[in-house]
């Protein structure tokens, strides 16, 4: 035994230091890389370095992700099981679908990637992007315009927001529950004017230049952003300015503390000074005047729909004028706790939803992924033809004819789990249905594109479309008597909210025990009349014995 220990040591000892070894090869090549790569920054202009260092630094950081990624041996496989997910479930994004454009210790953006890489069934929507933005109390977010449209919703805190357009500059406060426009084009800053609370804008940008993409363009800045002004030639910054290359350096290269910074309370107080109270009427703008600007309050409305199990509120073209280019309404929807919204579907319109508070879950019904419309499915028909080329037409349209045969027989409900930062899309005429959970409220902001001349059809409750039928079509339509249709479609009062599945199970219950109840005291006073019955057959037979005897 002893001398096995000895003949193993010197192999350990060489094991150990062989493992030391690669690791301080690979640590001094870790930090040689960035190094060197800092280094080649320096023979770049002066407001070129600060970007040049961020680069090298997400550089070395990919870097170790990629390493991560090697040494794990299982990350294809992991990413193969989250794109098996995504396919079954294309209409529904968590927080971890977000990815980061803008961080600082101010704040960040994070934008949801394109609809129509994440499923080719949201080509419709190619042109929507989704992105949340947070920035920090008494922060300010630098001027800059985008290549899209951008519709945004406060949920959370105020602030200012200014915008300049065709030469004329508009200041306004906004707060949580507005609705704001900043058209594509058009410089736009912010500013978190609260000294304790975030400020949380959700918004939807409409693409103009490249479907699904836009990028952030920053006139005034310095090395962090990096001003579009400091891309242009020195001389031709010298003709534009009428000013030296010195003092342009200077000026371009202050700014490097990124797009989202801190600001004094004196700055908050100019900013808040030159801004309008915003907020439109229920019938703004009123002829004869003219275009409306400036934010929307949905919260000072009176609800589109109201009951103790939820609240809708709801902003369009007709009620807010700077909608009515974009074609697009916003609503918020609140659903009480254990409540859910009655089953409905848009008759035109898309809808994008983001998760601003609670927790519950949404039931959509797709017809494309029970046909097998899904990317995979797709994925593999194509695959298959590919390996029966020699079928020929025969067989094509015996395929075609046997898909026609399916249409009606089934459709697939995509069931998943919301949070705050979850977004989900619901198509057109797709069936809908969002439940809160037992212990909060869920609160949800939705953008209907293609909103002109939507409706909301409701299937079920009071307003349900299904009660619209005549008589013989819902016997036709359900193969069974009207009156018995109609007691089924009509047992519903509420419309709009309802309560949720637990609720309705609980109700239900508590009117199955009171039955039951009521049942056990029918029976119980039957008995006490059977028995009182019997006690006096007994008193009169004994009665007619004594007067016998007597």
């Amino acid at each position: 035994m002893a001398t096995a220990r000895a003949s193993a040591a010197p192999f350990l000892l060489i094991l150990l230091a062989t493992l030391l070894c690669a690791a301080a090869a690979a640590s001094s090549w870790e930090d040689r890389e960035p190094w060197r790569c800092v280094r080649r920054c320096e023979d770049r202009p002066r407001h070129q370095r600060a970007r040049c260092v961020q680069e090298c630094r997400e550089e070395q950081e990919r870097g170790r992700d990629e390493l991560g990624r090697r040494g794990e041996g299982s990350g294809d496989e992991r990413e193969q099981e989250q794109e098996q997910e995504r396919s079954r479930r294309p209409y529904v994004f968590d927080r971890r679908s977000f990815r980061r454009v803008v961080r600082s210790e101010q704040g960040s953006v994070r934008v949801l990637r394109p609809f129509h890489e994440a499923s080719k069934l949201l080509r419709g929507i190619r042109d929507y992007r989704v992105a949340v933005l947070e920035a920090n109390p008494r922060s300010f977010i630098v001027p800059s315009h985008t290549d899209a449209h951008c519709i945004g919703y406060v949920a959370q805190g105020e602030g200012v927001v200014a915008t300049i357009e065709n030469g004329e500059r508009r200041s306004y406060t906004i707060k949580e529950g507005d609705v704001f426009v900043a058209p594509a084009g058009a410089v736009t800053y912010l500013a978190n004017t609260d000294g304790r609370r975030k400020l949380v804008i959700a918004k939807i940008l409409h693409t103009i230049s490249v479907p699904g993409k836009f990028q952030f363009f920053f006139g005034a800045g310095g090395r962090n952003p990096e001003s579009i002004l400091s891309s242009f030639s020195k001389s031709v910054q010298r003709a534009a300015y009428k000013t030296s290359s010195e003092r342009l350096e200077r000026l371009f290269g202050k700014q490097d503390k990124g797009i989202i910074v801190r600001a004094s309370e004196e700055q908050v107080r100019e900013l808040r000074r030159h801004a309008s109270e915003g907020g439109h009427g229920p019938h703004w703008p009123l002829p004869p005047f003219g275009e409306s600007h400036g934010p929307y309050s949905l919260l000072d409305q009176r609800p589109s729909i109201s009951n103790r199990h939820g609240q809708l509120y709801e902003a369009d073209a007709r009620s807010f004028r700077d909608l009515a280019e974009h074609d697009v309404r916003v609503s918020l929807v609140n659903i009480s706790a254990g409540s859910m919204s009655a089953p409905f579907y848009n008759s035109r319109s898309i809808k994008i939803a983001y998760v601003l508070d609670g927790e519950g879950h949404v039931e959509i019904v797709c017809p494309h992924l029970a046909q097998g419309g899904g990317e995979s499915e797709e994925h593999g028909r194509r695959g298959g033809r590919s390996e029966r080329g020699g079928r020929g037409r025969r067989g094509e349209e015996e395929s075609e004819e046997s898909e026609e045969e399916e249409a009606g027989q089934g459709y697939h409900t995509i069931r998943a789990r919301v949070s705050r930062g979850t977004a989900f899309v619901v198509p057109v005429g797709h069936p809908v249905v969002e439940v809160a959970s037992r212990g909060t409220n869920l609160q949800i902001v939705c953008f209907e594109v293609q909103a002109d001349k939507n409706e909301k059809v409701y299937l079920a409750g009071a307003n349900s479309v299904l009660r619209k039928l005549d008589g013989a079509a819902k016997e036709l339509a359900f193969a069974a008597r009207a009156p018995e249709v109609d007691e089924v479609l009509d047992a519903q009062r509420e419309q709009g909210f309802l309560p949720g599945p637990e609720e309705s199970g609980r109700q239900e219950r508590e009117r199955e025990e009171e039955h039951q109840e009521g049942r056990r005291g029918r029976q119980e006073r039957e008995r006490e009349e059977e028995e009182g019955g019997r006690r006096e057959e007994l008193a009169e037979t004994f009665l007619r014995l004594a007067t016998g005897r007597l």
